[in-house]
């Protein structure tokens, strides 16, 4: 009998917030169900509900027919389910083999000592019955970020999983990396595993997805097969009306020039880069990952001491390396790739992470001047749209959407010069980079100097006032609006025909 996994009438309410209201959820064993909503919707809630990570209120889990109980994680676990995080769990210094048996490893008999080419040889089979090339004896440092995300899958599947929730699993994957996961998938169907797929991408779901359930408020609006539904339809059920699309406005780039980057390299990362921003202008860094765009733009903010050449700030030459505190008392700000690694901190409030970037300016004599800050938090919220219960709610509560909104709020101070966006909607729905386009757009027309650190190339042609594609640490070429040439720039990040 095929496996079946069914939750049915979950309810969760977090004080007075009810964050599902009757769901019900199933999974079959060989096929792909996407689940999808806004942020906050409630679709990692009850995925959590799932895995052990929270306990549901109301409502049952069944597998096969039969009532379970999930506790804990290892509860989940113990029944084959397994949840893999948007944000990987692997060791760097540990081998591929090593991370999938981490935790159980295995031994010689009547020793302690761990058994290398026991695990190196069971990984190597599970490789190859699904037609994957990667050493087991490699560093998990060595990969790419495509390779680190089959490494969670096979630890899955060395566990006996036979459903995996995969959440947002291309966020951080290149075109190359995102096609080998998806026929790693397909071959995952084809053995029976059952994967529920949480993603903001359309054209991924309808691609491999054989139902998706649409979560909004709490509550399900939509579940059906996506042969029977539209891309358009599924995005409509998810904002409750058609969402407005962003338009970029035609303007003039006059202003004058904020930043002047003057042969700069760094040995590993990037090598002779020389481009300006001017104010009011949006000039986007893109190619594949590697491409050492991020690694420049930190260098610029003051996170690099190791760099060669000349980095031009307001027409005075930066000492490297002065550090972020320094490039904030300057008037720049900084939004990293990694939201929940480097740019929250998750057990402060809302109003505490807005505010960490000004304390010292918001102090006077010594003591923080309280009703600055809230002032300045009120603002920040009413200006992104923040779906928060209240400023002093701990942040780690917020849905994705709404901690990217938060990591933006904490730059829209009036003294703002410059802003370097990593990746600025990594990760985040539909309706939440539609509100942070329009932030960027707001910024610039107030004369602000935004450089964006983009691998979605719609998102970089959309955004740009300036395109500068990279290739291994070099520039490429430099697109003006509205003369882009989208094939064009996707050779360039390729590596493809570099002379114009």
């Amino acid at each position: 009998m095929t496996k079946r996994l069914e939750m049915k009438g979950i309810g969760k309410s977090f004080m007075s917030n009810r964050a599902l209201d009757d769901v019900n959820f199933s999974c079959t064993a060989g096929e792909v169900h996407a689940l999808v909503g806004l942020n906050g919707a409630g679709k990692s809630t009850l995925m959590k509900i799932l895995g052990g990570v929270y306990q549901r209120d109301e409502g049952t889990i069944q597998i096969d027919d039969q009532d379970i109980e999930i506790a804990a994680p290892a509860d989940a676990g113990r029944h084959g389910i397994v949840m893999i995080h948007q944000e990987l769990s692997l060791i760097n210094e540990l081998t591929v083999a090593g991370n999938v048996f981490l935790g159980r490893e295995l031994t010689y008999p009547g020793t302690p000592f761990t058994n290398k080419r026991e695990m190196a040889q069971q990984v190597k089979e599970q490789l190859d019955r699904f037609g994957l090339k990667l050493d087991p004896n490699k560093p998990v440092r060595e990969l790419n970020s495509g390779e680190k995300q089959i490494v969670e899958i096979i630890r899955a599947l060395m566990s006996d999983a036979w459903l995996i929730v995969m959440d947002e699993p291309t966020s951080a994957l290149s075109e190359e990396d995102k096609e080998m996961l998806f026929e790693f998938i397909r071959r995952m169907k084809s053995e029976g595993i059952a994967i529920i797929y949480i993603s903001h991408h359309m054209p991924e779901i309808f691609s491999i997805a054989e139902e998706v359930t649409v979560m909004r408020d709490g509550v399900i609006v939509l579940s059906e097969p996506t042969a029977e539904t539209t891309e358009d339809f599924v995005i409509r059920s998810m904002t409750g009306a058609e969402l407005d699309e962003f338009v970029k406005p035609h303007k003039q780039i006059s202003g004058d020039k904020i930043l002047s980057i003057e042969g700069l390299c760094h040995q590993g990362s990037y090598e002779d880069i020389s481009l300006d921003v001017h104010a009011g202008e949006i000039v986007v860094l893109t190619g594949l990952r590697g491409c050492g765009a991020p690694e420049l733009a930190k260098a610029v903010f003051g996170l690099d001491a190791g760099y060669l050449g000349t980095v031009t700030y307001l027409g005075q030459v930066l000492q490297p390396g002065r550090g972020p505190a320094k490039a904030v008392q300057d008037g720049m700000g900084l939004v990293t790739e990694n939201r929940d690694k480097n740019g929250i901190l998750p057990v402060l409030s809302v109003r505490d992470n807005i505010a960490l970037p000004y304390l010292e300016k918001f102090a006077r004599g010594g003591l923080i001047d309280g009703a600055r800050i809230d002032k300045t938090v009120a603002k920040a919220i009413r200006d992104t749209s923040t779906k928060t219960s209240s400023p002093n709610q701990e942040i780690r509560f917020l849905s994705g959407g709404n901690k990217q909104k938060i990591c933006f709020s904490r730059w829209l101070d009036e003294e703002l010069r410059l802003l370097i966006l990593l990746e600025p909607t990594r990760g985040i729905d539909v309706h939440a980079k539609a509100y942070i386009y329009r932030i960027i757009e707001e910024l610039a027309q107030r004369g602000v100097a935004i450089l964006i650190l983009s691998y979605e190339i719609d998102e970089v042609i959309m955004l740009a006032d300036r395109v500068i594609t990279m290739y291994q640490g070099e520039t490429v070429a430099e697109y003006a609006y509205p003369a882009f040439d989208k094939d064009q720039m996707l050779a360039d990040m390729a590596g493809v025909g570099q002379s114009h």
